[in-house]
């Protein structure tokens, strides 16, 4: 191995989603982060942005103190985020995001002292937390809960809620950044809120030693990523959304044997109607 080859390694770069990817599937873990080949634009990831940019100009705003109304500010930001994501959005997907965005006002309007416990949205991080590794993300939102613990809480636009309940890992790693930064931090609350179910909260207490562990995963992960060499396929119905399908044989072998059963988005882009609120 040259001495360029072991710089490289030495400064990898690992997110939560590079490494749940890996694990999904190494060879659309290839195609995304070592060939670094084009990526699709799905609906369901356009949505997403879009609540996110309408979220965090709506906490950010008060974060800054602002004392203007609920609806004025949540109106301005949901038509920052139209006039950013609204061309890419088919009049489906501007519905739903409008019901979704209203439920929130209405639910923040009946829980208005909620809004003080917010401190930080869209948190970005990057740090290195060995020698070879730099971590690096994005946090959706802290926030110190009403039983004064400090909680990290990632938005999620899926429908089927069921997977997240086992599945901490976002939520340790976001735990492990704050906790690094600050260590008289003994325990975090992690909880993933469910943007289509009215904004519920799936959620769990970290201590420390479980946030701490982390680590442990990540370096492990790395190891795994340096010596991986076939970068095979994992096919499964998730394939139905891969950037990479074409590419594929073995995802679009499995489709064809499984068409019934799985089917890929497709809209059309419209106009939306006028805000409400």
């Amino acid at each position: 191995m040259t001495v360029e080859e072991e710089n490289i390694i030495k400064k990898l770069k690992l997110s939560v989603s590079k490494v749940k990817t890996f694990d999904q599937c190494k060879k659309k873990y290839y195609y995304t982060y070592e060939m670094k080949l084009p990526r699709k634009t799905w609906a369901f990831h356009t949505l997403g942005k879009f609540v996110h940019s309408v979220l965090e100009e709506f906490h950010g705003s008060f974060i800054k103190g602002s004392d203007e109304p609920l609806n004025v500010v949540m109106g301005r930001a949901y038509k920052i985020a139209m006039k950013e994501f609204g061309k890419s959005m088919s009049e489906e997907s501007k519905k739903e995001a409008f019901i979704m965005i209203d439920g929130y006002l209405q639910k923040i309007t009946n829980e208005k002292h909620t809004l003080k416990d917010v401190i930080a949205v869209e948190k970005n991080f990057s740090f290195p937390i060995t020698d070879r590794i730099i971590l690096n993300g994005m946090i959706d939102k802290i926030q110190i809960d009403h039983d004064g613990i400090l909680s990290v809480g990632d938005y999620k636009t899926t429908k089927d809620k069921r997977y997240l309940k086992d599945d901490w890992l976002q939520l340790q790693t976001y735990a492990y950044v704050l906790a690094t930064e600050d260590p008289s931090i003994r325990e975090i609350r992690g909880s993933y809120i469910l943007v289509r179910h009215n904004f519920e909260r799936i959620e769990k207490v970290f201590n420390i030693n479980e946030i701490m562990e982390i680590k442990d995963q990540f370096e492990t992960y790395a190891k795994d990523i340096e010596d991986e060499q076939l970068w095979e396929a994992t096919p499964s119905k998730l394939c139905s959304y891969c950037d990479f399908i074409d590419r594929c044989d073995q995802g679009k072998d499995f489709l064809a044997k499984n068409s019934r059963n799985y089917n890929v988005f497709s809209h059309n882009n419209q106009d939306h109607g006028e805000i409400k609120w």
